[in-house]
């Protein structure tokens, strides 16, 4: 591609464009750099190439991630298939367990997603383990080769893969955290060099730099300055190519001296600096979802962004990420817990028969406090809709109760009841695991309401 010979006539938008073009760009990277800076793996991190399984249910107290859900375990690494592809195993599990594998490029677009529905692959024996595992070879784009019978080719635009899977819990005691604790165990990853073995792959130590900052990367990429952001940018696009190919953002990169990399060509630093703040002002103010009954979540445009750079900036700074539609949608809501002079208000969330959310695998609804996390309360209830069905009433209706206090039917109290805080603002998300989107009304989900009193 020939470089031009002449400074473009808008640098400053020229600038500001790219600045929203890298920003999940560099996102995925800060939080790639600071989940795998570490030797061993532990509770929160794991070198590249290796797992990071969560064993336990998150609690009221547990405040390293917002808004955690109690409905799956998570597992999670960060790939590097710049050397040879990487073979990921998931065991078949129980009939009826949904598991999911979220597999996205460098850009944070959800580049393949195998789940207990459509796991795309089909069953071999792992001899090593004994069980029967869909195997997976994760191929970076400059991979050329045969892969060997028995695995399932998963193509990656980039060489770079963030890997998140969920693996659903039947119910919050310890005995079904263990099962699924089993199958994380079952769970691997190793390099297609040394697939198949026999059990004796050992992966090598990570490394640690003490100098990366543990602050979150929302706030490390703001910290940023402009000429600094550019500077990420060019060292990235060295090593990552754009998904999807885009001419016109090749050549504004060109054109800038961004990519190809060319000092002359860059602009000042003051136009960068100017760019980041322009930037940050248009992914602060780009339009999200129209609410509906006071619920807002992306059913579109969300997972794989295409050439819609804002949006998928504007997705990185509120929830890095995310799913496909397909396979999950999250409603969410908020309100206050208490009127002006201090009085709890309780809440109810109706359902009308036969509009339960749509989904294939499961739905919840999950309580948080004003900072997004989990509401204590003295039942340990977190979430409702997913460990035992609610009861319906007469009319096929489903009502969720949502109150600080326990309704005096002690029957809703198994499933119906969501307790929230006492005061303060709340918010509620509803999770929906592989929902059937083409079945939700265009004025789902129904309203949270204000109930007269307490149920």
């Amino acid at each position: 591609m020939a470089i031009p010979t002449s400074q473009p006539q808008d640098p400053q938008g020229g600038a500001t464009d790219l600045y929203v073009f890298g920003y999940a760009l560099i996102m995925m990277e800060l939080t790639r750099r600071l989940q795998t800076n570490t030797e061993q793996v532990n509770a929160t991190q794991a070198p590249v190439n290796q797992f990071c399984q969560h064993s336990t249910l998150p609690t009221p107290e547990s405040k390293d991630v917002v808004r955690p859900n109690v409905d799956t375990l998570y597992t999670q690494a960060w790939l590097d298939l710049t050397a040879e592809p990487i073979v990921l195993e998931v065991p078949v599990m129980d009939e009826g367990r949904y598991w999911l594998m979220q597999l996205m490029d460098s850009w944070s677009n959800t580049v393949a997603d195998p789940s207990s529905i459509d796991p795309i692959a089909v069953p071999v024996l792992d001899q090593a383990q004994g069980v029967d595992v869909y195997a997976y070879a994760l191929t970076g784009p400059d991979w050329q080769g045969e892969l060997p019978e028995g695995l399932q080719q998963l193509p990656m635009p980039t060489n770079t893969v963030w890997l998140i899977g969920r693996t659903e819990l039947h119910n919050d005691s310890d005995q079904e955290v263990q099962t699924v604790v089993g199958y994380q165990d079952q769970m691997r990853l190793l390099p297609l060099s040394a697939w198949p073995d026999n059990g004796s792959y050992v992966p090598p130590n990570g490394t640690y730099d003490p100098d990366l900052s543990t602050n979150p990367p929302s706030e490390v990429i703001t910290q940023l300055s402009g000429p600094e952001f550019f500077d990420e940018l060019a060292a990235l696009l060295n090593r990552t190519p754009l998904n999807p190919p885009d001419d016109r953002t090749s050549a504004l990169l060109a054109e800038l001296g961004v990519h190809p990399y060319d000092q002359d060509r860059l602009p000042d630093p003051e136009v960068l600096d100017r760019a980041k703040a322009e930037g940050l002002e248009l992914i602060k103010h780009h339009q999200g979802p129209t609410p509906v009954n006071g619920w807002t979540f992306f059913t579109t445009d969300i997972g794989y962004y295409g050439t819609d750079y804002v949006q998928r900036a504007y997705v990185a700074t509120i929830g890095l990420g995310a799913n496909l539609p397909k396979d999950a949608l999250y409603p969410t809501a908020s309100a206050q817990a208490a009127d002006d002079t201090g009085a709890q208000i309780a809440y109810t969330l109706t359902f009308p028969a036969g509009q339960l959310p749509p989904v294939e695998a499961f739905w919840s609804l999950t309580a948080y406090d004003a900072d997004s996390f989990l509401v204590a309360n003295a039942d340990d209830i977190y979430a409702v809709g997913h460990f035992a069905e609610p009861l319906t009433g007469p009319d096929g209706a489903t009502t969720l109760y949502i109150q600080a206090d326990p309704p005096a039917d002690e029957d809703l109290q198994t499933a119906n009841w969501l307790p929230i805080p006492t005061s303060g603002k709340f918010t509620v998300t509803l999770r929906l695991y592989a929902p059937i989107t083409d079945e939700l009304p265009a004025d789902w989900p129904p309203a949270l309401t204000a109930a007269d009193e307490p149920a």
